[in-house]
């Protein structure tokens, strides 16, 4: 059983899961964040992508994703940082970003590379359902049991 499904199934009232841009407030803290979180109780992490145009987020997860883009953060330095990350962090992981940083790094070569760093879902929220099912569940598949 996945991750997402064993909390759920073995907590399934008392969840907290945070959302925080990979990237902010400082490059290089990213893993010290998700470290920090988990120490302090939270059941599943979602970690943005930053992107320049976040359409469908609020004032401050925009200001977020720039100051990351600003700070230099990109999807292969994201998973540098990620490499790791199951030696020390054990609850659930989803990366959360928009589809155009996601298919100019490649749809499979994405959700590759987050299997091989253990994260255990996404969140793309400007795909829609229809296009999802016609072109990228299969794909999605093969490395996630979930796709939100």
């Amino acid at each position: 059983m996945n991750r997402i499904n064993q909390l759920f199934k073995t907590n399934p009232k008392n969840i907290l899961s945070v959302y925080f841009c990979a990237g902010h407030p400082e490059l290089k803290k990213t893993v010290e964040i998700i470290r920090i979180l988990e120490k302090n109780g939270i059941s599943m992490i979602e970690i943005g992508i930053p992107f320049s145009d976040p359409m469908a987020d609020g004032v401050v997860i925009q200001n977020a994703s720039t100051k990351a883009l600003r700070n230099g953060m990109y999807l292969n330095l994201l998973f540098e940082q990620l490499q790791d990350i199951r030696q020390e962090v054990k609850i659930p992981l989803l990366m959360m970003g928009y589809l155009n940083p996601i298919m100019r790094f490649g749809f499979e070569s994405f959700c590759r590379k987050c299997s091989e760093c253990g994260i255990d879902g996404m969140i793309i929220p400007d795909l829609p359902f229809k296009e999802y099912r016609e072109h990228y569940q299969s794909i999605a598949g093969k490395f996630f049991q979930i796709l939100v």
